[in-house]
């Protein structure tokens, strides 16, 4: 009984992981920006579910620990803190932290679809702006991570 031959032929060499640091930390600020956001909408809801239960020295705000809602956003917050963590260790602090100010246009637009808070002609002014200044960031900053990926 004869054994079928094994072919001799090179193993498939999968293509090298391309890894782009300034991707992944813009996606880690988005991530810790989003989170961050859901955790303030859900520590509101808390609060606001539990502001007339009474309990002893009501100015801590320790009532809002019997909400859902207050433990959902402290779980957020960590999940942000581990993301904006992330960020840093990629890029430099005084870029993330300009870019982190995305945060300034999620919320009140979080607020607005989620909470239904009106959102002021002021406020849209002020919204645009921050648009504008993150671009005025991040198109640099574009530009240096494509020269990066080129140089890898």
């Amino acid at each position: 009984m004869e054994l079928p031959a094994i072919s001799e032929t090179a193993p498939v060499k999968s293509p090298p992981v391309v890894r782009r640091p300034g991707r992944t930390a813009m996606l880690a600020i988005l991530a810790s920006a989003l989170t961050a956001t859901a955790s303030e909408i859900c520590l509101k809801v808390g609060a606001s579910e539990t502001a007339a239960n009474s309990v002893f020295l009501p100015w801590l705000g320790l009532s809002g620990l019997e909400s859902k809602w207050v433990w959902f956003g402290i779980v957020l917050t960590i999940l942000s803190f581990v993301a904006w963590i992330r960020a840093i260790r990629i890029i430099p602090l005084s870029l993330a932290f300009t870019c982190s100010n995305v945060v300034h246009v999620f919320m009140p637009l979080g607020c607005w679809w989620i909470l239904g808070e009106a959102i002021s002609p002021r406020r849209w002014v002020g919204i645009a702006l921050v648009i504008v200044g993150l671009l005025v960031i991040a198109r640099p900053f574009a530009r240096l991570n494509e020269k990066l990926d080129e140089a890898l």
